[in-house]
């Protein structure tokens, strides 16, 4: 069913919008809302104790919080420095930033929850705040997954990449320096080996700019629901 919209979209220029089964994931949604994201880096030869050979190491994350429905979201982040681990300062800082309350939204909840499940397991001693995390969150590629929303630009793929310049077209990656979760997760590898990477405070902003990109556009997105 789901090629046959893809077909049908290609051919006709089709839109799907599944209004009753949006609506319900939007009114299910428990404010105050934090969309967020994490990026990682990886290295066949661990840096640090009791890490897996390739094993993905949050070194990053976005958070944008919104109080209630369409309100102004309020920004917090937090970026490793390149020089040590950076998994429990981050855990610390993530702990503060996500509350205790609200649900936390995600776009492709697996891989976060991947994340946090390893965190909790490296860093026994947050265990239980961080799986209080895991069970709040939402996952907004839920509606587009399950092709309650879409539109031929889609070209049927529900990834946040093809979803954002579909349906908010005026967010654009393709006006930062780093554009794609690989090219942050090399650029911070090769800073943490102590590799030549530039101007490292350049470096550092885009870095934050990208990753600040990826929740505003969740932000964006769940906007567009809302107003169908």
């Amino acid at each position: 069913a789901s090629q046959q919209i893809q077909v049908e979209g290609s051919k006709r220029g089709t839109t799907v919008i599944d209004r009753p089964h949006i609506a319900e994931f939007v009114l299910s949604l428990q404010y105050p809302l934090y969309h967020f994201d994490f990026e990682t880096f990886a290295t066949a030869v661990p840096m640090y104790d009791a890490v897996r050979p390739h094993q993905h190491i949050p070194f990053q994350y976005s958070v944008h919080i919104q109080a209630e429905p369409g309100a102004e979201p309020e920004p917090r982040a937090f970026l490793g420095d390149g020089k040590g681990d950076p998994r429990e300062a981050l855990v610390e800082q993530l702990l503060k930033d996500l509350g205790a309350a609200g649900d936390v939204l995600v776009y492709n909840s697996a891989f976060e929850r991947g994340k946090l499940n390893d965190l909790a397991r490296d860093f026994p001693q947050y265990s239980e705040p961080i799986c209080r995390v895991i069970d709040r969150m939402k996952d907004l590629m839920l509606p587009f997954q399950k092709m309650w929303y879409y539109v031929p630009a889609m070209n049927g793929s529900y990834s946040l990449k093809s979803v954002l310049p579909a349906i908010v077209p005026e967010l654009r990656y393709d006006a930062l320096n780093i554009q794609e979760g690989g090219t942050a997760s090399f650029l911070y590898g090769q800073l943490a080996q102590g590799k030549d990477v530039g101007d490292p405070v350049k470096l550092r902003e885009d870095l934050l700019a990208y990753c600040g990109l990826d929740t505003m556009a969740m932000v964006r997105i769940l906007d567009v629901l809302h107003c169908l």
